[in-house]
């Protein structure tokens, strides 16, 4: 079986990035193609940015300039039957002036 949180032998997966996330409106930063098994948000930009797994800028979390979260989807063991981002969620970065990267690394179960 591959691509189960359950897996064994984890994998990066492509980086789902935007640059200068410069408007006030939310931008796309990607779209998962994996389960996750850990999400790394790095916000690498000069500026507060806003981001969420919704087209809105009320649900979800303000990461300040350099700031990073993992997000550890499988709990330590096994598979939580409620915890995790699906394969197709996609996130959005808002931020007004914001100059640099805002970047999602993805690790996924193989």
């Amino acid at each position: 079986m591959a691509n189960q949180p359950f897996d064994q032998r984890l994998k990066f997966d492509v980086e789902l990035s935007i640059t200068d996330p410069d408007d006030p409106l939310p931008l796309l930063i990607g779209t998962l193609t994996n389960q996750p098994v850990m999400l790394m948000f790095k916000n690498q930009t000069d500026s507060s940015v806003f981001v969420s797994d919704e087209e809105d800028d009320e649900h979800g979390t303000t990461m300040v300039a350099g700031e990073e979260i993992i997000f550890d989807c499988r709990g330590n063991h096994g598979q939580a039957s409620n915890l995790g981002f699906p394969v197709g969620t996609s996130f959005f970065a808002t931020a007004d002036g914001a100059v640099g990267d805002f970047k999602i690394s993805v690790i996924y179960a193989k």
